[in-house]
């Protein structure tokens, strides 16, 4: 009877503390009190710090309206998790701004005032079904000075952004006066027109993004002169400015300027090396005089970085036919190559860099560097005459020796400059009265490519109808955030950058590396051995009569014949490098998948049953 009445009381204190914590999560809810714990791997379902101090720091109320059309996606489960999360975030957003955020969750109907104001509002309706269902899935931020900022499409694709993207539109409609930014570039990133298609091309994604948070003020290279006011210069890829501007930029700089430099040694997406059309062969290097120099710090144009840690796999041309293998001069940089503790580079997750240099202080120099991006010591130095339209990435990787040195790719120079000009450094200019000198922020990133939007970002459409623009790498931050902090506005910088929700598997990568290694050097040794017969044929040949030179002897058939056959067993041992190489990274799926699916829930309730059974022999040995 007493264990009766001590599993009735068992049972009983199960209902109430499951009936309790029902009515906790419900009080909770309504009282807009919600306790969650976030265990994920970067803490994604957390706001970051500096969201919640941008927040508190709004001046004027913000609205954002959330279109969704929820009876649409009802039976699309990708749609309707990710629109549920949506929400969760902008519910987190309006009770941490303590009202300074006003979301409303709008349902556009077919034929209703909600879909009439997603239309006006530029919201792109999807086709969710082959039956012409349409949904749509945006929303809006509206200022209280009119400001708009729209996100067309939340692509689920792209929601390791998300919280960078609704931030950055918030801050965006919220401030009364943006920072402004000069603007130098060779490269063809604002909106130009097409004499092809007879049509204005749009501006790069860079550029877009940059002018959604600053007035951008573009200077032509043949300039005489800066803005009369800014907080700061970005030169991204100069080439041919004129003297006045160089005297200009070079002013600013001994005066205490804020600077991000994009210098290129070997930019692909050179408009002027390419020819009409734009990405070619590409190849200029970019060329600030010799300010560099002056100013203490060196780059060598030309010169690439090669980094098999770091290298991008592409598809390309072998002996073999096609195959994937690494580029080692197209760098995908993870967060261990980034300086951490940066506030505006250390939140960076991903950094994708075609052709980029490397920088150093000169000899003496006056400047302090803080390296924020540095390649690996599995890296060396290439000739940018190797890369271009006809780059081979195979010929690049038998032909990698690294050296064990890391290279600085990008830093932030600080100190009082030298001027490369005398009259900037007596005080005058072609700008006008130079200020005193002062210690100047420089940022300097050794490649231009990045800005490029296939370096970064992808744009999601459907047919004629864009879907929005959903990036795969941290370039676009890097460059906001850099400016941000030139500009002495950090509500970006601790925005925390969930690129990262995709990991690479390190192990099969790996293994993919130690096959191509066997590969490439059985390759190697076929082609040494292939030569070596050729050879011996050739001298073979020379020891012919001139009227038998077409006639091949029984020893060069031999030798032709052992040559083909040498041929032949070497592709079989190159087909069967690759056959196993599939069969290592299918055995470790078939592990992993086993591990996940069997091994693990059968410990786990091993582990449930020892509990069960220590349990027993407690209350057994209890009653005894």
């Amino acid at each position: 009877m007493k264990h009766v009445n001590k599993r009735s009381m068992a049972i009983l204190a199960s209902a109430l503390l499951l009936v309790g914590w029902l009515a906790l999560n419900a009080i909770l809810s309504s009282v807009a009190i919600p306790l969650r714990a976030d265990f994920t791997q970067g803490s994604i379902y957390t706001l970051s710090p500096g969201v919640r101090a941008m927040l508190q720091s709004l001046e004027e109320p913000v609205r954002i309206d959330f279109f969704y059309s929820q009876d649409a996606a009802k039976d699309i489960p990708v749609i309707r998790n990710h629109a549920q999360r949506v929400q969760e975030f902008l519910d987190e957003l309006s009770r941490a701004s303590n009202g300074r955020v006003e979301v409303r969750t709008i349902d556009p109907q077919p034929y209703s005032e909600g879909e009439d104001a997603a239309k006006s509002a530029g919201i792109a309706p999807i086709t969710a079904d082959g039956a012409g269902r349409q949904l749509m899935l945006g929303l809006v931020v509206s200022g209280a000075t009119d400001r708009r900022e729209g996100i067309p499409y939340l692509n689920p694709a792209d929601e390791a952004y998300l919280e960078y993207d609704i931030s950055r539109a918030i801050i965006s409609v919220s401030r009364q006066s943006r920072a402004r930014v000069a603007l130098i570039t060779s490269m063809p990133m604002d909106s130009s027109f097409d004499p092809r298609s007879q049509q204005m091309t749009p501006p790069w994604q860079i550029l877009a993004q940059l002018r959604t948070l600053f007035d951008v003020e573009v200077v032509a290279g043949t300039a005489d002169k800066l803005p009369a006011k800014f907080d700061a210069l970005v030169i991204a890829h100069p080439k041919e400015l004129s003297e006045p501007l160089l005297r200009a930029i070079d002013a600013y700089a001994v005066a205490g300027g804020r600077m991000l430099l994009f210098l290129d040694p070997y930019c692909e997406s050179d408009a002027q090396a390419s020819g009409p059309g734009g990405f070619g062969a590409g190849g200029g290097a970019s060329d600030l005089g010799t300010l560099p120099a002056a100013w203490g710090f060196s780059w060598n144009p030309g010169k690439v970085v090669a980094d098999r840690k770091y290298a991008q796999r592409v598809r390309a041309r072998s002996e073999g036919g096609l195959a994937t293998i690494d580029y080692v001069a197209w760098l995908l940089l993870n967060k261990e190559a980034i300086l951490r503790n940066d506030p505006a580079f250390g939140v960076l997750q991903t950094i994708v860099m075609l052709s980029a240099g490397s920088l150093q202080t000169t000899e003496g120099s006056p400047l302090e560097m803080t390296p924020l991006i540095e390649s690996s010591a599995d890296s060396m130095m290439v000739d940018g005459s190797k890369l271009g339209a006809f780059a081979d990435p195979a010929a690049l990787l038998r032909d990698f020796k690294p050296d064990n040195t890391q290279r600085v790719i990008g830093a932030r120079f600080t100190g009082q400059v030298k001027s490369a000009f005398p009259a900037n450094a007596a005080g005058a200019a072609g700008n006008g009265p130079v200020a005193a000198p002062a210690p100047a922020t420089i940022v300097v990133v050794a490649d231009a490519d990045l800005l490029r939007n296939e370096a970064w970002t992808q744009e999601d459409r459907v047919g004629s109808l864009s879907l929005g623009w959903r990036t795969f790498a941290d370039n676009g931050s890097l460059l906001v955030n850099a400016v941000e902090q030139l500009c002495g506005n950090g509500s970006l910088l601790s925005l925390r950058s969930r690129g990262g929700s995709q990991r690479p598997f390190d192990v099969v990568l790996k293994l993919q590396r130690q096959a191509e290694d066997r590969y490439r050097t059985r390759e190697e040794e076929l082609k040494a051995r292939i030569a070596q017969t050729q050879t011996r044929i050739n001298e073979l040949q020379k020891q012919k009569a001139p009227d038998q030179m077409l006639i091949l002897t029984a020893e060069q058939e031999s030798q032709l014949a052992a040559a083909q056959n040498e041929v032949i067993d070497a592709r079989k041992e190159l087909r069967q490098v690759q056959f196993s190489l599939r069969e290592e990274v299918e055995s470790l799926g078939h592990r992993l998948m086993l591990l996940n699916v069997v091994a693990w829930p059968i410990v786990v309730a091993i582990i449930a049953v020892g509990f069960g059974l220590r349990r027993s022999f407690w209350r057994r040995k209890a009653a005894a």
